[in-house]
């Protein structure tokens, strides 16, 4: 596959179980960042965009796979995040993180059961089971890719944002010479 991104791009993959942090973390991160942050979001992308089940083949991974290669060639930084089951999703983002020809982050976020069960019943009520959890639960579920790192339950959202941030080298408040200004 062709080069995605330039020497200036980010990429940044983050994985992990059910509320694990996942979603916050990357608000976080293109909340200090700034415009030009593209949220590639795969329960969005899956669920809401698609209705899509969780299974191998099925249309949500090409487009997971789009979307992140089009922010990217369009001069956006991207945070890829879900679950992304490696059975599932992994051939993709590894492909992903080759191609790309920026800086590229990916990180893990791993945290006990009995934590993604606490975390689970502060979030609003929803469909989600303790049983599906069960199911779902991947207690390190790696990529196995050159510089994949693991962010463990005892780091807070300030130190893995500040993390993030850095690791990337990435400055804070700027913009993307292509986002549009509302």
């Amino acid at each position: 596959m062709a080069r995605i991104g330039d020497g200036t791009t980010r990429f940044v993959v983050l994985r992990g179980s059910s509320a694990s942090g996942k979603s916050t973390t990357a608000q976080e991160v293109r909340r200090r960042v700034g415009r030009g942050v593209a949220w590639v979001e795969q329960d969005y992308l899956r669920r809401t965009l698609l209705r899509e089940h969780d299974r191998p083949g099925q249309p949500n991974i090409g487009l997971i796979d789009q979307t992140v290669r089009y922010a990217l060639d369009h001069g956006y930084h991207v945070i890829l995040e879900g679950i992304l089951y490696s059975p599932t999703y992994g051939e993709m983002v590894r492909q992903l993180i080759a191609d790309h020809a920026g800086h590229t982050g990916v990180y893990y976020l791993l945290i006990p059961f009995d934590e993604t069960l606490r975390r689970h019943a502060t979030k609003p009520p929803s469909e989600v089971t303790v049983e599906q959890l069960r199911r779902w639960y991947q207690p390190c579920d790696l990529l196995g890719v050159p510089g994949e790192q693991v962010i463990d339950s005892t780091s807070t959202l300030d130190a893995s944002a500040r993390r993030i941030i850095s690791d990337l080298a990435w400055s804070t408040g700027g913009t993307v010479p292509h986002a549009v200004e509302n």
